[in-house]
């Protein structure tokens, strides 16, 4: 009878669990448009829904680069807390606009509710890592494989965008090669210039596959940025793919000298350096010379398990102890099986130049917070750097337990929000003399949007057609094409759902006048 009775309640535990889960706040701005009682102010007319009808604070914020960084509005009426679900108002100053020939502007809703981390840590999955180091365990390297490593690139970008992230490409040269660091941003909706970074290097050495080095930090990252994108939050999340780090760390050495843009503060920095490899067997774990000085405490552990390798290897410097802290706390936390040694040196690391061996050391230079994760390369890999480096030999429940730590540190850095927010895409019209047009207004509305969007043509004094409605990427291929008639109003549905997340521009012509618009697909 108890038996049956502990089968009934746990038949019963996964609906109990799903009706307590939270939905987030849901936006949908409407309109834009000046504001009637102060025309000093403009309006963004949006509505707010909320499962649970829980009062909200509401954020307006704005970019005038694309929606890749955001600033704080002053803001007035149905923004700050609280803010009652429905039909709402903010008002802001029109003097934002003057200057600017396009805006996104960003309406964020907060229902103040926690975010379960756990949550996220448990949705890394070991299988999709496995297959994402199967997609780039062959050579990658500038001068002996480079159609390989471009298309380790063209891989990693095309992941990012699909999953909704700003991406773009830093470039610069080594040697008659043109690198390119791949960048990927996700902006924090309360502090957008606090950023925790998370990196690997893409790159191998030409004699191996690198299944190891670095396949297994590439997978880490891509989970790490399947989940992350997912679920909104107070800092920003930059991830980073770093080219040519096997030449002296080239890739991290160019970004932290030129690639950081000014609106960021990196604030910690995250880097996958090897976390695939693993020995439950006595005796093989190496340490290099004078470790046992340095780490006379983690040595004493590392000899009191029989010398396995075992653990994933947490180095920082002193000037990263906080970080360093954060990440062991959130391996306790959210991953219990995972051990972890910790290692911090002095200054740079200098002293211990085998703690140097990756990007990392490229942001304590710089005075920034970093830490290097690592299985501890050729100290327990015997196939590193060689032809043996291949992804039989690695371990796939390590990694993930070391990608769950690392997002579940991430996610205490970046506090996770129950939020959600929609954006309004606003553009001066090119191409549109007033004296043509007669008043007429053109409104594309939600813009970014996810290929599904409302063209608006209303206000005209005469009527405006019969027209084309032609939709471009930025390479000028023409993807639809549809035809209005002659009409003082025009309201089209497009659907572009088959196009690739990115910018097009909307070409309305009737022979005689016509807008340019542009067009954020997600």
């Amino acid at each position: 009878m108890k038996s049956r009775l502990f089968f009934a309640i746990a038949l019963l535990l996964p609906s109990c669990f799903l009706f307590a889960q939270n939905t987030a706040p849901v936006v949908q701005i409407t309109a834009l448009s000046t504001a009637l009682a102060n025309p000093m102010y403009y309006a963004i007319e949006y509505t707010l829904t909320d499962a649970q009808n829980d009062s909200c604070e509401v954020w307006m914020r704005y970019s005038t680069d694309g929606g890749r960084s955001f600033r704080p509005v002053a803001a007035i009426q149905d923004v700050g807390f609280p803010v009652m679900p429905g039909n709402r108002v903010a008002l802001f100053p029109g003097a934002i606009m003057a200057n600017e020939d396009s805006i996104v502007f960003r309406i964020v809703a907060s229902d103040r509710r926690p975010v379960p981390i756990q949550e996220m840590v448990s949705r890394v999955d070991s299988h999709l890592i496995r297959a994402y180091i199967q997609q780039t365990a062959f050579p990658r390297h500038f001068s002996t494989h480079p159609a390989q490593l471009d298309s380790t690139k063209n891989r990693l970008e095309r992941f990012m965008r699909e999953e909704g992230l700003d991406v773009y490409r830093q470039s610069f040269s080594y040697n008659t090669y043109t690198a390119q660091n791949i960048l990927a941003r996700k902006p924090g909706h309360v502090n957008d210039s606090i950023t925790y970074v998370i990196d690997a290097h893409f790159d191998s050495v030409s004699q191996g596959p690198g299944a190891d080095d670095n396949a297994t930090g590439v997978a880490g990252l891509m989970e790490a940025i399947r989940i992350l994108s997912d679920y909104e939050f107070e800092n920003s999340l930059r991830f980073i793919g770093f080219d040519v780090e096997e030449q002296g760390l080239i890739g991290s050495q160019r970004y932290v000298q030129q690639g950081i843009p000014a609106y960021e503060k990196t604030a910690g920095v995250l880097n996958f350096e090897m976390i695939g490899y693993i020995s439950q067997s006595a005796n093989t774990q190496i340490l290099p010379a004078g470790f046992g000085q340095l780490f006379p405490a983690q040595v004493a552990a590392i000899q009191a398990d029989s010398m396995r390798g075992n653990f994933i290897t947490n180095v920082g410097n002193a000037a990263s102890a906080s970080l360093a802290a954060a990440y062991d706390s959130a391996a306790v936390r959210y991953v219990p099986g995972l051990r972890v040694i910790t290692l911090l040196v002095p200054g740079t690391g200098t002293i211990a130049p085998d703690l140097r061996r990756s990007d990392h050391a490229r942001f304590w230079d710089a005075g920034l917070k970093a830490l290097m994760l690592t299985d501890g390369a050729d100290t327990r890999n015997l196939a590193y750097h060689t032809a043996g480096d291949t992804l039989g030999r690695l371990d796939m429940t390590f990694t993930r337990q070391v990608v769950q730590a690392s997002i579940g540190a991430l996610a205490d850095l970046a506090k996770p929000m129950s939020a959600g927010k929609d954006d309004y895409f606003y553009a001066e019209p090119v191409g549109f003399p007033d004296h043509h047009h007669k008043n007429c207004s053109l409104r594309i509305f939600p813009n970014p949007n996810e290929g599904r969007f409302t063209l608006e043509i209303s206000g005209c004094e005469q009527p405006f057609g019969p027209a084309t409605v032609r939709v471009f990427s930025l390479d000028g291929q023409q993807h639809v094409e549809v035809l209005l008639q002659a009409a003082r109003e025009h309201h089209l549905l497009v659907n572009v759902t088959t196009l690739k997340p990115g910018t097009y521009l909307l070409v309305t012509d009737d022979g005689h006048q016509s807008w340019t618009e542009k067009i954020i697909i997600r």
